[in-house]
């Protein structure tokens, strides 16, 4: 079941914000936050582990941290005094990579891990995942090359960010999180107090409290400031309760239908639904583009004609006796409008040699169509990317006379001819891809373009056998017509942090579409594959017109969302079926927004393997 959050609300907030956070009938405390002296917090899981996150001026020796987490390697941060002061024996540290040569100096019979943004792992059955931390004014104080962190730790379904000295970044954005600790000093972390104000909303934090003040720089008056600037948003607190801040939990909610997205005409009537049931009587709080809406307190959110002011991205706030759970989000276009399709996938994976290709498959119907297929290694390395593979080859397979047959094969895409060469660089062109290399023999990457009719699958490999990143992409190149593309899928190997199998694609025009993504572990033992992922954990991200990507949609086993309209969604799209409703495989049936999306299917407990991504349009 799908765990849900509750907040104990101070008195004296705005009767709105009463509808977003109960006196709960009953909770379960899934763990403790105490915000110390300086940036340190200690988070005490229930059950599990004592983690801290940069211990500076720690009281006593309290050698009670089974992990420490450090942002960066400054020394009111990374203090060696105090971490002798928390840690024991069997204390594992997790530090950015500036401050790993004095942990290894330091403490060299303990564990050291070094980790980068954009990290996920798992620490005594606890999910951590690490975001940027930088400055972008005060450049020379905190700057992005160093690759310092923040981290945001999965509390029993609670998500608490502690921010390192970070400006308000454009990442905060991508991400969200319920407890949103931010520092305020103005010296070397916020440019000001209404930046961290600011943050703690690009967050869509449900509890602020704010760290890096009373001590050289940030006052008092600060730290009164943020959290009266946020009260009337969200609980706010200048300090944790002597007995720590409890993280309590209710699942008690289900939501059976989230708000769909969906595009009307200027002047047009729209409305926006949840269903949902819970203990006792329910209650709404719509936002709309993360603000409160006053008097949105239903479970419909009716507008009578819509203008350009009401095209915005919503979701509401279900409150039980227990506490709040938020919807996805839904996005209100408001335009004429313009169906689209399924018209592009990109897939970036591990090829992992040895004959083990990265296996993209597409499936068209009510027709023939041509698609560009490429096959990406070594121009990645132009957009950053290391390890990718020295030169891919791709196969196209689809049946013929009942048997899997290669129906098209190219290896160095320049390698065809000038006239040849030259149409494929106006496809790209049309197609809006990237251009390659200098078209001659010695390019190696790989593309053509091919009719498809039915299903096919993409085989992408190193010529040689060697492991490595590859980039496959399909682009449709004629998107109009009858024929059109209603199936992608992606099978790599897959695990978390940079071994995270993602999966990119484009929904066109304006009109919302109906999807069935999938994330398949276990099931593919039932098919012969050997070494499959045995938890996938799959989630959805929406790109936004400010280049940001937001997490749309997250699913982690299949059957919590409801086992018969999952299995409803997997007969209308002809997708096999997962017959086991315990089993870890993961899907979700979304109605989608026009636009460009990322799905990413990663290892649960750092879990590694083969895993299959699927997309389907549904009726």
């Amino acid at each position: 079941m799908t765990t849900k959050f509750h907040l104990t609300i101070r008195a004296g907030l705005l009767a709105a914000l009463t509808l977003l956070f109960l006196a709960p009938a009953s909770a379960r405390v899934v763990g403790r936050v105490h915000a110390m002296f300086q940036a340190t917090v200690k988070i005490e899981v229930t059950g599990g582990p004592i983690i801290y996150i940069d211990p500076t001026s720690i009281p006593g020796t309290p050698a009670d941290a089974d992990f420490v987490l450090l942002t960066h390697n400054h020394g009111d941060h990374q203090s060696i005094a105090d971490l002798n002061r928390v840690r024991k024996a069997s204390t594992v540290f997790v530090s950015s990579p500036p401050g790993a040569p004095a942990l290894l100096t330091n403490f060299p019979n303990s564990t050291v891990q070094v980790v980068t943004p954009g990290s996920k792992f798992t620490l005594g059955g606890v999910e951590v995942e690490t975001v940027p931390m930088y400055n972008i004014i005060k450049f020379g104080n905190h700057p992005r090359v160093m690759n310092f962190v923040g981290y945001v730790v999965n509390v029993g379904g609670v998500r608490v960010y502690q921010a390192g000295d970070t400006e308000r970044i454009p990442e905060m954005k991508q991400f969200s999180a319920d407890v949103v600790m931010l520092p305020l000093g103005q010296t070397f972390t916020m440019t000001s107090v209404q930046d961290a104000v600011a943050a703690a909303i690009d967050l869509k934090g449900r509890v602020a409290i704010p760290i890096h003040w009373g001590n050289a720089e940030g006052s008092e008056a600060d730290a009164d400031y943020f959290v009266a600037q946020l009260s009337t948003r969200m609980q706010s607190m200048k300090r944790t309760p002597a007995e720590g801040f409890a993280l309590e939990v209710s699942e008690t909610i289900a939501i059976a239908g989230h708000p769909a997205s969906q595009t009307v005409a200027p002047g047009a009537p729209a409305a926006l639904a949840v269903q949902a049931t819970g203990s006792g009587a329910l209650r709404y709080q719509w936002r709309r583009n993360g603000q409160l809406m006053t008097g949105a307190t239903n479970a419909t959110l009716a507008i009578a004609q819509a203008g350009a002011a009401d095209a915005a991205d919503y979701e509401v706030i279900v409150t039980d006796a227990n506490g709040p759970v938020r919807s996805q989000m839904a996005r209100l276009t408001v335009a004429a409008p313009q169906a689209g399709r399924l018209v592009n996938l990109s897939v970036r994976g591990t090829v992992q040699g040895g004959g083990r290709a990265l296996i993209v498959g597409a499936s068209v119907a009510g027709g023939s169509k041509d698609v560009l297929v490429r096959g990406i290694g070594p121009t990645l390395a132009a957009f950053g990317v290391t390890g990718a593979i020295a030169d891919p080859r791709i196969d196209v397979y689809g049946t013929v006379n009942g048997r899997d047959s290669v129906l098209a094969s190219n290896n160095d895409w320049g390698s065809g001819g000038a006239a040849a060469t030259t149409a494929l660089r106006a496809t790209f062109a049309a197609a809006g891809a990237f251009g390659l290399g200098n078209a001659n023999a010695n390019d190696r990457d790989a593309a053509l373009v091919t009719p498809i009719d039915g299903a096919r699958t993409v085989h992408v490999s190193d010529t040689a056998g060697r492991t490595g990143i590859a980039l496959v992409e399909l682009y449709d190149t004629q998107p109009t017509g009858v024929a059109r593309l209603t199936n992608l899928s992606a099978r790599s190997f897959a695990g978390a942090g940079d071994q995270t199998l993602i999966v990119g694609f484009v929904i066109s025009g304006n009109v919302p579409k109906r999807l069935l993504v999938r994330g398949v572990g276990p099931r593919l033992g039932g098919f012969g594959v050997t070494g499959a992922l045995i938890d996938p954990k799959l989630e959805l991200y929406l790109s936004e017109a400010n280049g940001r990507s937001a997490l749309f949609a997250t699913n982690d086993n299949w059957a919590e969302a409801g086992a018969g309209p999952a299995r409803a969604a997997f007969a209308a799209a002809g997708a096999f079926d997962l017959p086991e409703t315990t089993s870890k495989d993961a899907a979700m049936v979304v109605t989608v927004p026009a636009g460009t999306f990322t799905a990413q299917v990663s290892g649960v407990g750092n879990a590694t393997g083969e895993a299959l991504i699927e997309i389907y349009e549904l009726p």
